[in-house]
């Protein structure tokens, strides 16, 4: 750790009224505050494209690191490369994007060309086109396309095209009146469309592009090259398809040449992410093998790039979750990331036999999508409560994790993370969560409960820089947070997964956990009762907001983006595109059956709003649940509640929290989502 952090920590914090450890000087308070939130990253989470790139010879790096400014409020993305055969010398390229709007954020994915000389980048000098830098003359052009974004790009195996996924721009209001399709989304503008077009990469002149008929659909990369530049794989769903054709998105090759589209698969969607092997010989993909994608999750096929031969790769067993980031190392294997236990390992496959194994693990750590490098060695991004995205390289047959010291400096903050559980009240589950203290405590003195949303597996995003609910003020007001890992979570099996769903246990059972992590605390820790907060996004919103009426075991709540009527949300979903959605997550039934109606009701926070004993601020965005659910709570909780109501909108956000708000003395809980913290770091 740096010394000189260390010894900031430890001025800042002192023992106080002999409660909670608070700052005994603001300044001091807020440089280290400051520190935490403005320390460098590479963006993005471990789930989305790596935010990074290698050149084919192995030498050179390309990454965007991600900095705060907490005096001006503002982000800002900077593109460096390094020399990795030089003592990683870091030579800085560009600065790509300033903003003091998180929401519009967006993540450049830089891709080096295949003879290393030139590096695209999305946005950059245009902000929704692509940016090409020239290493060699530190020359740089931009080419957009008109009334269209381009939201992903791919090099070609000759380096003379791009290939680059085109967002069609979304249309105004509609002025007459249209009959809307079952799917119809509740909006009178139009859906944006995603295409594959192929950009000439020497001034950015469309070559060629998919015909509109067909949507690209994908979770990481739409769309892959052939290795000879011949054909493009892509995911998309195809508008007008025969009946008798096979439930999309599916898999299409396209051939360059004749320009004809063939289907690769005749497997039920949906299919998605087609990868192109080395040898040009198998083309990877992700599949829901004929199984409810939202309940069932995705399963890796390696199939023949003729159509014919297929394998299904098998999980290593029932607590790992779904295939993300797959990535050939050569033509016969490939590694993934997947969810297990708080954790993303990194497994390896074996293409020919269809078997995955675990390459590598580290606790409360999630890896990203890998990169090849000299000799099949693997470089990818590691994400945790100290380092929110760092690059790490191993060798591809043997774990070896080595971190690669990207930025100066690197210092530690002075809290740590660690892997706990309990049992659950009613003795059917084990319950996990993350507890995070500061280093050398001997007792907590308050707690923050902070519940995430989805459900989803707890993972270092759920508490890291890339949280809803940033750690830091919390932390640095004295408080140890616990994050549970509630039932309904993935990671655990398939029965832990689907106990909401199953047993249409929407709240109780779940809250139940909390509170076994609140007991849990108070005897380990020697926290007094009277000293816990909850926090909670998204489905931990619903939890927290459930919670402020139906016990006493917290001083405050902080309830973001959580649905509080069950049964409008399901009378809404009901019939529509969301439906499954709101089924497989929640196990939300018919709401015009008499006993579902009373289920839904009888669980809904908003029922019980008249006992409402615990103050509750509601954070929301105006784009998502602010004018809804939130401001129903908000009136509701201030005319029939007996406890404070605040809510705060975010006027440019949806459902995340990318936006600042002005500092509250009130609020010391939610400090870090105040000045001087911004919610897009």
């Amino acid at each position: 750790m740096n010394k000189a952090v260390h010894l900031l920590a430890l001025a800042c914090l002192v023992p106080y009224s002999g409660s909670a450890a608070l700052p005994s000087d603001n300044s001091c308070f807020e440089r280290l505050t400051a520190y935490a939130i403005e320390r460098p990253r590479i963006p993005g989470s471990w789930m989305e494209r790596p935010q990074f790139d290698v050149s084919r010879d192995g030498k050179h790096l390309i990454y965007v690191e991600r900095s705060a400014n907490v005096a001006d409020n503002s982000i800002t993305d900077r593109l460096w490369t390094i020399d990795l055969k030089d003592g990683l010398k870091r030579h800085f390229v560009s600065v790509l994007q300033t903003a003091r709007d998180g929401a519009n954020l967006r993540l450049p994915s830089p891709s080096f060309d295949p003879d290393g000389t030139r590096v695209a980048v999305l946005g950059g000098k245009v902000t929704t086109g692509v940016t090409v830098f020239d290493l060699s003359d530190n020359r740089s052009r931009a080419f957009s396309l008109e009334n269209a974004a381009i939201a992903d790009l791919r090099w070609s195996p000759d380096g003379k095209s791009l290939a680059v996924l085109v967002t069609t721009a979304q249309a105004g209001l509609r002025r007459t009146a249209f009959q809307p399709s079952l799917d119809w989304d509740g909006s009178s503008r139009s859906t944006p469309r995603q295409s594959v077009a192929i950009l000439d990469s020497s001034n950015g002149a469309v070559v060629d592009e998919v015909p509109t008929a067909y949507d690209l659909v994908g979770l990481d990369a739409d769309f892959s090259w052939s290795p000879d530049g011949r054909k493009i794989a892509f995911s998309a769903q195809l508008s007008g398809a025969d009946r008798s054709s096979p439930a999309g998105p599916n898999i299409y090759v396209w051939d360059l040449v004749t320009r004809a589209i063939k289907v690769l698969s005749d497997r039920p969607g949906p299919n998605l992410d087609p990868r192109w092997s080395p040898d040009g010989r198998r083309i990877a993909y992700l599949t829901s093998e004929r199984r409810d994608l939202l309940k069932g999750g995705l399963q890796l096929v390696v199939q023949s790039s003729s159509g014919h031969e297929q394998v299904i790769v098998s999980k290593p067993d029932e607590t790992t979750g779904s295939p993300y980031l797959p990535t050939w190392i050569d033509a016969e294997h490939l590694t993934y990331v997947a969810m297990r236990q708080m954790e993303c390992p990194v497994f390896k496959v074996d293409a020919i036999r269809g078997t995955a194994a675990l390459l590598g693990r580290q606790s409360l750590n999630c890896f990203g999508g890998s990169k090849i490098g000299i000799g099949g060695s693997l470089l990818m991004t590691r994400h945790s409560l100290e380092n929110p995205g760092e690059v790490i390289t191993t060798a591809g047959n043997l774990w070896s994790p080595k971190a690669l010291s990207l930025q100066p400096g690197g210092p530690r903050l002075p809290w740590r993370a660690e892997a706990v559980s309990w049992q659950s009240k009613d003795g059917d589950y084990l319950i996990s969560g993350v507890l995070i203290r500061a280093v050398g405590r001997q007792a907590d003195q308050a707690m923050l409960v902070s519940v995430p949303g989805g459900p989803a597996m707890v993972t270092p995003d759920s508490y890291n820089d890339d949280a809803p609910f940033l750690p830091y003020g919390p932390l640095m007001n004295g408080f140890s947070i616990l994050i549970p890992n509630t039932r309904g979570r993935g990671g655990y099996g398939r029965d832990f997964e689907a106990a909401i769903r199953d047993r249409k246990d929407y709240v109780e059972g779940p809250l139940e956990d909390v509170l076994g992590g609140v007991d849990y605390a108070a005897k380990r820790l020697g926290t007094p009762r009277s000293r816990m907060a909850l926090a909670g996004f998204s489905y931990g919103g619903i939890l927290t907001a459930y919670a402020a009426s139906n016990v006493h075991a917290f001083r405050a709540t902080i309830a973001m983006e959580g649905v509080v009527d069950f049964y409008s949300r399901a009378l809404l979903e009901y019939g529509g595109p969301n439906q499954q959605a709101a089924y497989a997550n929640m196990g939300f039934g018919n709401p015009y059956d008499i006993g579902e109606k009373e289920r839904l009701l009888s669980q809904s926070p908003l029922l019980s709003i008249d006992a409402l004993q615990t103050p509750v601020l509601l954070e929301c965005g105006e784009n998502s649940l602010g004018p809804t659910d939130c401001l129903k709570f908000f009136r509701t909780g201030n005319t029939r509640g007996s406890a404070p109501v605040e809510l705060a909108i975010y006027p440019r956000t949806g459902h995340q929290i990318l936006e600042c708000q002005s500092a509250s003395k009130k609020d010391p809980l939610s400090a870090s989502k105040r000045d001087p913290v911004c919610r897009a770091v």
